[in-house]
């Protein structure tokens, strides 16, 4: 069962993101969106509560769905809700969900 209050619209979108006030940025996949909020996956691991600033390099998504453009934001920041790792032969994955300040 999902806990989330708006639609999620599948995307997939190359990000780069940070730590709210580091310099470190990260690359990720966004790989769906939503007016509440995101999910992404990264090669790097966020906590919950963790609040992230996130930048959208370049996007693409399905055009029969108009309404996409209504959760698809090109920067914001983010708090981080939950995580999971995402295990794989070459190295440790993770997705991440976020909630939009």
């Amino acid at each position: 069962m999902q806990k989330r209050a708006d639609k999620r619209h599948k995307c997939e979108a190359s990000v780069i993101c940070n730590c709210f006030n580091k310099d470190k940025t990260f690359n990720a996949t966004m790989l769906n969106c939503g007016e509440g909020g995101m999910y992404f996956e990264s090669d790097s691991f966020f906590k919950e509560g963790t609040n992230i600033f996130f930048k959208v390099k370049t996007c693409s998504f399905d055009t029969s769905e108009p309404e996409l453009c209504n959760g698809l934001r090109t920067a914001s920041l983010a708090e981080v809700r939950w995580w999971k790792e995402m295990s794989s032969e070459d190295a440790s994955r993770f997705g991440i969900g976020v909630k939009y300040y």
